[in-house]
């Protein structure tokens, strides 16, 4: 039975499996946090706890802070787009719309990065890349249609919701094409370390702010579970399944997985929260599916697909 598990565990496929699962089940942890945390001190205190998990591995070594200025500028910026913006756009995202509806939204990256790279590096469609992006811009429609057309109730901010989401999502691609010009390279290790203590530094002044007036005897369990998870877990655990499973395999393969995440979201929303799926919600989730592997089997993608990452 334990060759049986360590042949799993070292399994290219189950580790990128299991990362996918995991960043899917990020969306559904912070529909919890959105509840009872202001967003600037959930934010740090999964940032914190992140950075402070690597300092067991030795991951912060000398070396690894002397890098040239520019990549401390690129670096500043991707923490800033891929790790502030993407978790307080999320957070504030969730609040208003389904996780569902989210977690479908968040697997929209490969197209936002698409586009990224047409409008600022100036690359080429394919047919193939035309008919992903046209499949993902029908899924948007699908899940925003019914809050844009109740718009006008005052009840109603689902609309709200999804374009916070939409907007995490774009301020993650451009992280990950902002990773793409650094020129050091570094190991996914030390980048998300590095990500995780600029992000902690970055969140600091707000979450003090928030935490003055935040009562922290209040917190349920529940509530610590899911920062524990948010942080050790989905920033943690995933980021390494993600790069020791993509070492083993081709970088296609690797970027057909992450058509689990939107379908680990809309499960485990369905499984943990009991919130209603409708026949709506299915079709847009096939179609952002169909969409993303229509992307990563591109050629142009193949390039990308190993900075991809569930952040």
């Amino acid at each position: 039975m334990s060759s049986v598990f360590k042949k799993l565990f070292n399994s290219a496929a189950c580790n990128l499996a299991a990362a996918m699962i995991i960043v899917g089940s990020s969306v559904v942890c912070g529909k919890t946090i959105t509840q009872d945390f202001p967003l600037f001190l959930a934010s740090e205190l999964r940032f914190l706890i992140a950075a402070a998990l690597f300092l067991p591995l030795g991951v912060y070594h000398r070396s690894l802070f002397c890098l040239p200025r520019q990549d401390w500028i690129r670096l500043s910026l991707m923490a800033f787009c891929g790790q502030i913006l993407f978790t307080l756009l999320l957070l504030l995202g969730l609040r208003y719309t389904s996780a569902i509806n989210a977690g479908t939204l968040t697997g929209t990256t490969p197209v936002f990065m698409a586009l990224f790279s047409f409008f600022v590096l100036g690359e080429r469609f394919n047919l193939r890349q035309i008919a992903a992006l046209l499949l993902a811009c029908g899924s948007i429609f699908l899940l925003s249609y019914d809050a844009f057309h109740e718009l006008p109730g005052a009840d109603n901010r689902q609309w709200l919701g999804n374009l916070c989401v939409l907007a995490a999502v774009a301020s993650e691609a451009v992280f990950l094409l902002l990773g793409k010009k650094l020129q050091t390279p570094l190991s996914g290790l030390s980048l998300t370390a590095l990500l995780s203590l600029l992000g902690a530094v970055f969140c600091l002044l707000p979450a003090l702010v928030t935490a003055r007036n935040f009562n922290f005897s209040a917190l349920r369990p529940a509530d610590i579970g899911a920062i524990l998870y948010f942080s050790a877990i989905y920033t943690n655990v995933a980021y390494l399944l993600w790069f020791r499973g993509a070492a083993r395999t081709s970088g296609a393969v690797a970027s057909t997985f992450t058509a689990l995440m939107p379908l680990s979201a809309a499960f485990l929303s369905v499984w943990l929260l009991d919130e209603p799926v409708t026949a709506r919600q299915i079709f847009a989730l096939a179609t952002a599916m169909i969409a993303i592997l229509l992307l990563t089997v591109c050629p142009s993608a193949r390039k990308e697909s190993q900075h991809h990452e569930g952040t």
